[in-house]
This record gives C-alpha cells, sequence and structure tokens, in this order.
C-alpha cells in the first residue's frame, strides 16, 4: 500500500469532511426523541459522522499549520566573572 502526499491526503480528507456534511444534512432531532432517521437519540449516525469530520479537519489543520523551522544554535556562554572583580567593582 501506497502513502498518500500532501495534495492526495488533503483531497481523501476533503471527500471525508464532504460526505460527512451529507450524512449530517440527513440527520435531524425530531420529535419524541428520535432523529429524523428513525433512530432514537443521540444517534449513533450523527456521532460518528461528526467524530469524522472533526477528525479530519483536524488533519487538515496540522497539515497546513506545518511549517519548517530553523535550527537553533546555542549562544556560547560568556565567562563568568571572578567574584574578586565583582567584589571590586570597577576598580582593579
Amino acid at each position: 500500500m501506497n502513502a498518500l502526499n500532501r495534495e492526495q491526503f488533503a483531497a481523501y480528507a476533503q471527500a471525508q469532511i464532504d460526505m460527512a456534511a451529507r450524512v449530517l444534512a440527513g440527520h435531524r432531532p425530531g420529535s419524541g426523541g428520535w432523529c429524523s432517521c428513525g433512530k432514537e437519540l443521540p444517534c449513533t449516525v450523527v456521532a460518528q459522522a461528526t467524530a469524522t469530520r472533526q477528525h479530519m479537519q483536524t488533519k487538515l489543520a496540522l497539515l497546513d499549520a506545518t511549517a519548517a523551522l530553523p535550527v537553533l544554535v546555542p549562544a556560547a556562554q560568556a565567562r563568568p566573572v571572578p567574584l574578586w572583580r565583582r567584589l571590586l567593582g570597577g576598580w582593579w
């Protein structure tokens, strides 16, 4: 199995988000504690479609937020000032 590249994954995730939106469009709370699909509330189909949509939106946000960060190199440490110079201040 081949891994998806960035563009393929973005297209796949967007298709999953669109499908979840279509599923959610057909499921609304009805009267008497029932979903419009006929299942008792909370509707498991709504829960799964909502979870899928949120998961894919998060993955897309992470994909877009990924950026190459600069490599940080620690700065050279200054030599500590000897105690006698600190005690005498500027007089030496």
